[in-house]
């Protein structure tokens, strides 16, 4: 990490709360660095990180007359003011840098939360981890794009359920079927569900199978005996 706004990518990938790293003025750091770490090629931390800052990289003409030699009283206040201000510049950094992508995954997180696209993703989403809400997040802009799409669909179970294959059925167009080496859970179930709800036409009907794979002549891997799901 150089940069203020990698801190605040960093924590957001760690589940880091902002409001729990402390940014403190560095008195003893090179001239060609933002930040002033343990380590030159740091990247992780954790939280309650007290984090050195050289507040002269970017920031000069804000923090020139902060810590001038003549300066000091006041510290405390002043450690402060500058925790509180680096933490504003981090995140204008990250805004100055936000695609519109970012910005309508934002809004969608925000609908998420709200209810707004329905129960289901409302307590889905929080569960599950940060790179599984990425490509949530991804699926709903690209059906916002082009609608409704198996295509979109298939990806968004490959991207979310372990081990998973989905199959279309090319003697029936509209039948689906998924297969998963996972167990059969409730959580597991609500996440296919989910998708279901989210991505696919109600054109569309769907059989999902868990650990057992249905057998396909010619195949013999799935047509292991005790290891056959009936179809």
């Amino acid at each position: 990490m150089k940069y203020l706004w990698e801190v605040a990518l960093e924590a957001q990938k760690e589940n880091i709360p902002l409001e729990s790293i402390r940014f403190v003025h560095s008195t003893n750091s090179s001239a060609y660095m933002e930040l002033a770490l343990p380590y030159l090629n740091q990247m992780g931390f954790n939280e309650g990180v007290e984090i050195e800052v050289n507040t002269y990289f970017r920031f000069y003409s804000i923090f020139k007359n902060v810590f001038s030699p003549e300066q000091r009283e006041f510290s405390s206040l002043l450690a402060s003011l500058t925790n509180l201000m680096l933490h504003i510049l981090m995140e204008n950094d990250v805004r100055k840098g936000m695609t519109k992508e970012e910005y309508y995954k934002k809004m969608l997180i925000l609908d998420i939360e709200n209810g707004v696209i329905g129960e289901t993703a409302k307590k889905i989403f929080p569960i599950l981890k940060k790179e599984e809400q990425e490509i949530l997040l991804s699926g709903w802009l690209r059906n916002y794009q082009v609608g409704n799409s198996l295509a979109i669909f298939i990806d968004m179970v490959h991207g979310l359920i372990d081990d998973s294959i989905v199959y279309h059925n090319n003697d029936c167009p509209n039948e689906i079927l998924i297969y998963t080496a996972l167990k059969k859970t409730i959580e597991t179930e609500v996440k296919i569900h989910c998708l279901v709800d989210l991505f696919l036409d109600i054109e569309y009907q769907l059989e999902i199978f868990y650990e057992y794979h249905f057998g396909i002549i010619g195949i013999d891997d799935t047509m292991v005996i005790d290891e056959i799901a009936l179809y």
